[in-house]
């Protein structure tokens, strides 16, 4: 087995830049998000996001409370073998963050965002006079 196949398979190469990752459900699929460690003048990306479909498969009635059904509504084993993979590259022993965590850390994504298209927005009209 090639060290780290699945994540090379998604197209991820620089492993020893992984710093951490996140995981959130949008729907009925699962977002993987893998954060980079990357000085801020890097043109290359701090991020990189995978969406992975949840698989849906018609299974009886009665079994919808059983094991099986357990099984059928966890994520996708590719997303399950990435999330191996990224555990032992990061050290993480848990990737899943508590729902308010969750929100306040896309909450603060959002606003470094939202000041860093600013600065660059005020930057252009600068250069304009």
């Amino acid at each position: 087995m090639t060290e780290f196949a699945t994540l090379k398979e998604m197209g991820i190469s620089s492993f020893e830049l992984i710093s951490r990752f996140s995981l959130r459900r949008e729907h009925d699929r699962d977002v993987l998000k893998i954060y980079y460690l990357r000085p801020t003048t890097s043109l290359r990306p701090h991020s990189q996001k995978f969406t992975f479909a949840r698989p849906r498969q018609a299974i009886p009635g009665q079994s919808r409370h059983s094991q099986a059904w357990q099984q059928l509504s966890d994520c996708s084993p590719m997303l399950q073998k990435a999330l191996d993979e990224l555990k032992q590259l990061t050290g993480s022993s848990e990737h899943a963050l508590s729902p308010k965590q969750e929100l306040l850390q896309d909450l603060q994504h959002l606003e470094k965002v939202v000041e860093a298209k600013l600065a660059e927005i005020r930057e252009k009209i600068e250069r304009l006079h």
